[in-house]
């Protein structure tokens, strides 16, 4: 290949990797992280990783496997994930009075001419997303591979209505980590290489939910003297929105024992991320004069001062930090081609939760609030394939079980996960129209193990309780094109 021709290749693989970064929005596994394959690796429920032929999802997921790529291939993908999360149980304020869902006016406070609503569920929090992304593999002679991407490793979100009975634990939530990689291999011999690459990722979080100031004075240790306050009372909605810039790298290694095996090793370092934005308190007046008026009960401040010696909580807003760390991960794929027509693949992936503890809100020395977690390490396994039924067409299906971080002690509705079994099936065409373009579409479906919610809020939050199950499914569609030149 000429040199200025590769180089019009180069310039358009990185408009590519930029261009998809238009918008984005997750298709979720466990926790918060997001699958990061096209339209073959989703087909095949991610078996076997990035190691069947010609992959170019290599260039992240193990970029050792790049190596063995035999010429240069980029690959744009959209997915289309509808994910469906549903509420069925009970609420509670901080003394055990049942919470009902309350209407709204025209402007998102509490509507007093209407009535509330004491149904037994919370609603909905589901959503729909698109999730594009990128990868591209160009063979640099006969040992180094060179490969770009451009892949949403972190993402979700939750969406209930700021009238539901789970308003003090939940409204918006929604995590975006958007990254551009760059990563390098070198084949050591004919059965071994290497590769490692380096990610500088954009992460985006935005949260929101009602803080009932009567109800958490009431819990707090305070000067109050156990006063018992009224709940919901008064309407004030925070949100919090910050975002960060961050880098990290990942690394792998890919052994070919047999003409027939592949196995790969890949590992992802766990990245630290503090996340720095602003958060907002929209009140009506009664709960903006909690926050700005003296205390009636004596002392030198507001209610809240009183309730919460030390805090001060801005109604017109304020700096937010959150630290949010990005958590490392280690994979081991193994690929068996059977003969020309049967391929299997199997994957063990290990994600280290551990490491999100708690999600905390900080403005400047402050500790607004922190809220538990303690998620564990988990362990996803997959197994699937392709079958060429002819020579255009191919042929995709895989099972995974992917275990969630969750723990029924601190699990919420922010993120309501459970054990996830995926389902796939796909399909591969290969245009001999266009030389070099195949087209692939895959279909998956997640079971999500039914789940408690049963919890409790935080003080700071006003102390309600939920009492209930979670129960959540999705579907995702995936549509790539891949082009060898």
């Amino acid at each position: 290949m000429n040199n200025k021709k590769q180089h019009v290749q180069v310039l358009l693989g990185l408009a590519l990797m930029g261009g998809v970064t238009a918008f984005i929005a997750p298709a979720q596994a466990g926790g918060f992280s997001t699958p990061t394959y096209g339209a073959p690796g989703w087909g095949r429920a991610f078996a076997g990783g990035s190691l069947f032929k010609n992959d170019p999802s290599s260039a992240y997921n193990n970029p050792a496997a790049m190596a063995f790529v035999e010429h240069n291939v980029a690959q744009f993908t959209v997915d289309y994930a509808r994910i469906k999360i549903k509420y069925k149980g009970s609420a509670s304020d901080y003394a055990g009075n049942p919470i009902s869902s309350t209407p709204l006016d025209e402007n998102g406070f509490p509507d007093g001419a209407a009535t509330a609503v004491n149904n037994n569920d919370g609603g909905q929090g589901g959503f729909t997303a698109w999730l594009p992304t990128g990868f591209m593999v160009m063979p640099l002679g006969d040992r180094f591979a060179f490969g770009l991407s451009q892949v949403v490793p972190q993402g979700m979100r939750s969406t209930w209505n700021e009238d539901s009975k789970l308003r003090d634990f939940a409204v918006d939530t929604k995590i975006e980590t958007v990254g551009l990689t760059g990563s390098l291999s070198f084949k050591v011999n004919d059965q071994f290489s290497v590769g490692g690459g380096m990610i500088v990722q954009h992460s985006k979080g935005f949260v929101s939910q009602n803080v009932d100031l009567l109800s958490a004075a009431a819990v707090s240790d305070s000067e109050l003297g156990g006063i018992n306050f009224p709940s919901d009372v008064g309407h004030a909605l925070m949100r919090v929105k910050v975002d960060n810039i961050s880098t990290g790298w990942f690394a792998g290694v890919v052994w070919k024992p047999t003409e027939r095996d592949t196995l790969g090793l890949n590992y992802h370092a766990k990245i630290k991320n503090k996340m720095t934005g602003k958060y907002n308190l929209y009140a009506d007046q009664f709960s903006y004069n909690l926050m700005t008026q003296p205390s009636p009960f004596g002392g030198t401040g507001t209610l809240v001062n009183t309730a919460y010696p030390g805090l001060e909580l801005a109604p017109n807003g304020a700096h937010a930090k959150v630290q949010l760390d990005i958590p490392a991960t280690a994979g081991l794929d193994w690929v068996h081609q059977f003969n020309d027509r049967l391929t299997l693949g199997a994957s063990v992936t290990w994600t280290e939760w551990s490491s999100f503890k708690d999600l905390t809100l900080d403005s400047g020395d402050m500790r607004i609030v922190s809220i538990p977690y303690k998620y564990k390490n988990t362990w996803m396994y997959s197994l699937g394939g392709d079958y060429r039924a002819t020579d255009e067409l191919t042929l995709r299906a895989g099972v995974a079980i992917d275990q969630t971080p969750t723990r029924n002690s601190t699990r919420d509705p922010r993120i309501p996960d459970g054990d996830r079994t995926f389902l796939s099936l796909g399909a591969g065409y290969d245009v001999k129209a266009v030389k070099g373009l195949s087209l692939d579409v895959a279909y998956s479906h997640q079971f999500v193990q039914k789940v408690n919610l049963k919890t409790k809020n935080i003080d700071r939050l006003g102390g309600a309780s939920l009492d209930g199950k979670a129960e959540s499914s999705g579907d995702v569609v995936s549509l790539s094109a891949t082009y060898a030149f």
